[in-house]
């Protein structure tokens, strides 16, 4: 079976919840990526996303220089263990309404699940079978495009 530690994308970056919103930001830009794990004492304790940005400070219309990490992060937030099984981590998102789990080893993050993570996972089992748990996958895209109408 295909677990969490097989589609993770291993790019993850955490950095410290004394850093600036606007350095967060132009870290995930640089690195193209949809979010950074905070770290508090280098122990993981919130995820800033995407939408973190959209919804808490640009639909706001806050600055983010008035702002600190602690106060946009999405804390707690959704982990996974790295032996978790892939069809797992699909209804624990759709669960939870998420986009992006946290991958676990003991207690340090060692990767992250996207939905895109998914469109890859996907693609690669389509080619081997059609039906492998097709009413999940389209379960969590249907979810998906439900939250970007909200």
């Amino acid at each position: 079976m295909t677990t969490a530690r097989d589609i993770m994308s291993k790019k993850i970056i955490t950095i410290e919840t004394t850093s600036s919103i606007t350095e967060i930001a132009k870290i995930m830009n640089k690195n193209n990526i949809s979010c950074i794990v905070l770290t508090e004492n280098q122990k993981p304790c919130g995820i800033i996303t995407e939408r973190d940005y959209l919804s808490k400070i640009i639909a706001q219309n806050k600055k983010a220089s008035d702002l600190s990490p602690t106060q946009i992060m999405s804390s707690p937030f959704t982990t996974v263990s790295a032996v978790a099984l892939v069809d797992d981590v699909a209804q624990t998102m759709l669960e939870n309404k998420i986009r992006h789990v946290v991958v676990m080893d003991k207690d340090h993050p060692i990767g992250i699940i996207t939905i895109t993570d998914f469109l890859k996972h996907i693609n690669a089992i389509v080619t081997d079978s059609d039906e492998y748990r097709k009413d999940l996958y389209e379960g969590l895209f249907e979810e998906h495009e439900y939250w970007d109408r909200q």
